[in-house]
């Protein structure tokens, strides 16, 4: 059984069962579109395995090894499906085909840095994330500001981009604005437009991006 299998399997069963009740085999094998025999076999392994209880003729729930599997594999769905649509642009039926390739194959950790770019967009699956971020624990760094709002020499480290275009996500990525990185605001003009230096980088920046960079300022 490969990792993708038994990932298709687990995200099928929650979709069914909310994560609580059970699912009749017949059920399943319709949702999935494959034959009931396969389906029985399958949850035989998954069962052996421990991500699933199952009783023939009974059906199906999963174990808190499975939700708990099936739940990351969705979270990196929905993370991965937000990076095509809100950077890239792709439409959403296109993007769900395409996070539905990359959910088996990409890390949590390069997930996570996705959510990190994303502005760590919450969902009902945050809590089961490998390594959650401020927004699910509510710890770490709790000063955060907007660059516009920064004082002059003030540093911190990108946050997030809060945008609903884009292309301002994209234009500041080209210039090196990405989460994760220290920004320190060196100063502004009248316009608004700051002189910031990130990553030892200096850069001006329009008004208009800059307002939309979120920074976890330093004490």
């Amino acid at each position: 059984m490969t990792t993708e299998n038994r990932e298709d399997y687990l995200i099928a069963i929650l979709r069914l069962t909310d994560g609580g009740t059970v699912a009749k085999t017949t059920e399943l094998a319709s949702f999935m579109s494959v034959s009931p025999a396969s389906v029985s076999e399958m949850l035989k392994i998954l069962s052996k395995d421990g991500y699933v209880e199952y009783a023939k003729y009974r059906g199906v729930k999963l174990t808190e090894k499975g939700l708990t599997e099936a739940r990351l594999t969705r979270k990196r769905h929905h993370v991965v499906e937000r990076f095509f649509t809100d950077i890239l642009g792709l439409d959403h039926q296109s993007a769900h085909e395409e996070a539905h390739r990359i959910e088996h194959s990409i890390s949590d950790s390069a997930a996570q840095k996705l959510c990190d770019l994303l502005g760590n967009p919450t969902d009902c699956d945050c809590q089961c994330c490998v390594n959650p971020c401020k927004t699910v624990t509510g710890a770490g760094i709790t000063i955060t500001a907007f660059v516009s709002d920064m004082g002059i020499g003030e540093k911190g480290t990108i946050d997030y981009i809060k945008s609903e275009n884009s292309e301002v996500t994209k234009k500041l990525m080209s210039l090196g604005v990405v989460p994760g990185r220290e920004l320190v605001l060196n100063g502004k003009d009248a316009e608004g437009n700051a002189d910031i230096t990130v990553n030892g980088s200096s850069l001006i920046i329009a008004a208009d991006l800059i307002s939309t960079v979120c920074v976890d300022l330093h004490n």
